[in-house]
C-alpha cells in the first residue's frame, strides 16, 4: 500500500496567515461550541488531548500538512474500501486535530450523501442541506458552521437518492471553486462513501488533489483494499492507507 506522497524529511513552515476578506466571511458564519462530553461518547478525541491515540492523529495531521503545502494540495478525501470501516470517524478526528492549529483554516465537509453521519458524531443539530449548497441556492458563509477560529463544517443529516449526480455535476465543480476562493482554507477534508459500494468517490476525484483510504482493521479483506488501490490509481494521489479498529491507529 503506497505512501509515498507522505515520505521523506519533516521540515518548513505550514503556516499562512488569514486574509482580511477572508476572515470577514468566517466571522460571519454562524458558530457553535461542540460539546467535548458528545465527542468523546462518539470517539471523536482530537479536541482535546486527553486520549493517547490523538497523538496518532497530530502526527498524520502534520504529514498531510507538509505534503499540501509542498505540492500546493488544499482539498482531500477520505474514504474506505467498503462502508463500515470508519472514514467518518477518521475524517472528524483529523480536522479537529488541524483545528487546534490557530494559523491554520480547515473546512470538513460530509459528503456522504446516502449515510450521512458527521453531524451527528459531531453533536450539531439542524446542519443544513448540503445538496442545496452544492446547487448553488446558498452563499458559503451562510451554510457553513463555524467551530472555532480556524474549523468549519459543512455538514448534512437529509439523504440524496441522486448523489452521484449531483456530485459529478458542473455546479457542485463550481461552488466549491468558489468556496476555496473567498474562504482561502488550508486544507478542505471530504468525508466520502466506500470506493467500492458506489461511483461517488471516482465522480467526485476531479475536485480534489489526494485521497486518503481508511481499511477496517479485522474487516476489510486484502482483495478489497487491492481493489480499491486499483480503482484509484492513476486518477489522483493516495496520500496514505490509515489502518483503523486496530490497537490504536496506524498509517
Amino acid at each position: 500500500m503506497s505512501n509515498d506522497a507522505l515520505s521523506g524529511p519533516i521540515s518548513g513552515d505550514v503556516y499562512m496567515p488569514f486574509g482580511d476578506e477572508a476572515q470577514i466571511l468566517w466571522d460571519e458564519m454562524h458558530a457553535i461550541q461542540l460539546d467535548e462530553a458528545h465527542l468523546l461518547r462518539n470517539r471523536i478525541i482530537t479536541k482535546s488531548k486527553k486520549d493517547p491515540v490523538h497523538k496518532k492523529f497530530d502526527m498524520l495531521r502534520t504529514r498531510l500538512l507538509l505534503a499540501m503545502r509542498e505540492h500546493g494540495w488544499s482539498r482531500i478525501a477520505v474514504t474506505s474500501p467498503t462502508e463500515g470501516c470508519g472514514s467518518s470517524f477518521v475524517a472528524a478526528n483529523l480536522a479537529l486535530s488541524v483545528a487546534r492549529m490557530e494559523s491554520v483554516r480547515t473546512v470538513l465537509f460530509d459528503m456522504h450523501f446516502t449515510q450521512p453521519s458527521l453531524a451527528g458524531l459531531l453533536g450539531v443539530s439542524n446542519p443544513g442541506r448540503l445538496s442545496d449548497y452544492l446547487m448553488g441556492h446558498i452563499a458559503p458563509e451562510e451554510y457553513l458552521i463555524r467551530a472555532g477560529n480556524g474549523l468549519a463544517l459543512g455538514l448534512n443529516d437529509t439523504k440524496v437518492g441522486n448523489s452521484s449526480e449531483l456530485i459529478q455535476q458542473m455546479m457542485t465543480t463550481d461552488v466549491l471553486s468558489e468556496m476555496q476562493d473567498l474562504l482561502c482554507p488550508d486544507m478542505v477534508i471530504f468525508d466520502l462513501p466506500a470506493v467500492l459500494d458506489s461511483d461517488d468517490v471516482l465522480g467526485f476525484l476531479p475536485n480534489v488533489d489526494g485521497v486518503l483510504l481508511v481499511v477496517g482493521g479485522g474487516q476489510s479483506l486484502p482483495e478489497e483494499v487491492m481493489r480499491a488501490e486499483q480503482a484509484l490509481g492513476g486518477r489522483t494521489q493516495l496520500l496514505g492507507v490509515v489502518l483503523n479498529k486496530a490497537e490504536g491507529l496506524f498509517w
